[in-house]
């Protein structure tokens, strides 16, 4: 920096204001720096032309998790649909630690990101990325404190209740989080047919990863309670855990779907090899729909009211549950 104010025939102090983007430093002046800055090669052209226009045209990515094949298709979308917008992705895996996201964060901001699109990894660090200075969206959940871009999952809980009293069913499980929306849905659509809570029985899993080896584990340490299942149908949190609920329900001897149908969540390319039901998540309207909140973000063009956009659930039917009880 020394080199450069001595060239540029300014202090270093001006140097500084001129390369941090300082507002009050003269054009003229800011312009014979950065001139001497490119000459030099003091930092590589990119990123000085990056200080420039205040533009890095990076947007950091930063997903809970790589096990769920859902978040690797996700991911493949935005780097794709990014790139033809112009801007390129940094990728973060925080690895359901919130400690690690927010160091991934940072990390973003120090590599001088134009905004963030984050799958948070639980609701620890809500609040102070809601105040970071680039603009931030969530995708796949619905955030109050964030811009958000999710199908509506109280809706596709629903559809899979729906789905499962259509076929005859009176009894029911759900593996997954249980204050999760998917879950109220789930609930609310066995209401609406006066069935009680009661008759879901819910079976949380302790681990946060979807790692295939512990979610079979966290299955089949509910599994060992029952002599027999009391239930008839389950609806699972993802798609993995729709597909280890069915190997161990096999491995008991019983046919899916003829004795425990199964309806899983997100409608991997896992779902649709294995005949397994899921509920769709349109990711490529859901990519679309978030890099433009994004984009609009960075361009000034909206108000500073939160934006929360539901895209609609729907649910493909495949082998798993396709079984009507008489």
């Amino acid at each position: 920096m020394k080199e450069i104010a001595r060239l540029a025939n300014v202090s270093q102090a001006t140097v500084s204001r001129v390369i941090n983007g300082n507002p009050d430093v003269n054009e003229e002046l800011a312009a014979r720096v950065w001139k001497v800055i490119e000459e030099v090669g003091y930092v590589p052209n990119q990123t000085a032309q990056t200080l420039k226009r205040n533009q890095s045209k990076l947007i950091g990515v930063s997903v809970s998790e790589m096990y769920n094949p859902y978040f690797v298709e996700l991911v493949d979308h935005l780097e794709d649909k990014a790139r033809k917008l112009g801007y390129n992705i940094i990728l973060h895996n925080a690895k359901h630690n919130p400690i690690l996201e927010w160091e991934n964060i940072q990390n973003f901001l120090t590599r001088q990101i134009d905004g963030c699109i984050i799958v948070p990894a639980g609701r620890h660090n809500l609040e102070r990325i809601g105040k970071l200075p680039v603009p931030v969206v969530s995708i796949t959940q619905t955030v109050d404190a964030l811009d958000s871009v999710a199908i509506d999952h109280f809706k596709a809980g629903k559809l899979a209740a729906h789905s499962f009293i259509r076929s005859g069913h009176t009894s029911f499980a759900y593996i997954g989080k249980a204050d999760d929306e998917k879950y109220l849905g789930f609930a609310s659509g066995l209401y609406e047919h006066q069935l009680p809570v009661s008759a879901v029985r819910v079976l949380e899993l302790e681990q946060t990863s979807n790692d295939h080896f512990l979610v079979r584990q966290g299955i089949e340490k509910h599994f060992r309670e029952f002599d027999a299942f009391p239930f008839t149908c389950v609806f699972t949190e993802n798609d993995i855990i729709a597909l280890e609920c069915i190997r161990l329900v096999e491995e008991r001897g019983l046919k899916v779907p003829e004795d425990i149908s199964v309806i899983g969540f997100d409608d991997t390319l896992l779902s649709k090899i294995m005949g397994i039901s899921s509920i769709h998540q349109p990711i490529e309207e859901m990519v679309t729909t978030t890099l433009e909140l994004l984009i609009n973000r960075i361009e000034g063009k909206l108000s500073p009211d939160i934006v929360s956009i539901q895209l609609e659930p729907t649910l493909i039917t495949r082998r798993s549950s396709n079984h009507r009880r008489i």
